[in-house]
């Protein structure tokens, strides 16, 4: 797989469309990090900081000693690809916050990102929830998947899915619903 500068753009605009605080590609040796703060990731080592809140717009730029490989004429910038997996562990714990209620009692699952939609874990295995099936807060309902990351979305509310909203395989925006479900009791 090449990553084009297209394909940065769409990775830059995904950063900047989700409630991530930061994220770091690494390929081939070098390092791109996106942050809010404009100030290197933490690397949670003692005395570590959490970052300060920061811009909306994400900053790029290189890690310390990287060189970034140059466009080519094919607009094909270096190889394969491995991003970090801080930002989805905080996404997906993120992931509750995300779920709206509104007043009749039902909860809107959203996407916690711009992504692909998945209703399952892999193609041969069955969906995480169908409609009728009751779920707790913490029970997995899909996957949002961007650029080779994997979210998982909970549920965050305990209820029985009245719909899915999203066909599998469907492009979703950060914030779409996802499901509604029915709120217990």
């Amino acid at each position: 797989m090449s990553l084009t500068p297209a394909d940065l753009q769409a990775l830059m605009a995904a950063f900047d469309a989700s409630e991530w605080d930061e994220m770091t590609l690494v390929l081939d040796g070098a390092s791109v990090q996106l942050s809010r703060t404009g100030q290197p990731p933490a690397t949670g080592g003692a005395g570590a900081q959490p970052p300060t809140p920061g811009p909306r717009a994400a900053s790029l730029r290189a890690g310390a000693g990287a060189r970034l490989p140059a466009a080519t004429a094919a607009g094909a910038v270096g190889s394969p690809a491995e991003v970090a997996p801080v930002p989805a562990v905080e996404a997906a714990e993120r992931s509750a916050e995300l779920i709206l209620e509104d007043a009749s009692g039902v909860h809107r699952v959203t996407s916690p990102s711009v992504g692909v939609f998945w209703r399952a874990p892999d193609p041969s295995a069955p969906p995480f929830v169908e409609v009728g099936r009751r779920v707790d807060a913490e029970d997995p309902v899909c996957i949002v998947e961007v650029m080779k990351l994997f979210n998982h979305v909970q549920a965050g509310a305990g209820g029985v899915v009245r719909s899915v909203e999203v066909e599998n395989g469907a492009m979703v925006e950060h914030g779409q619903t996802l499901f509604l479900i029915d709120l217990d009791g």
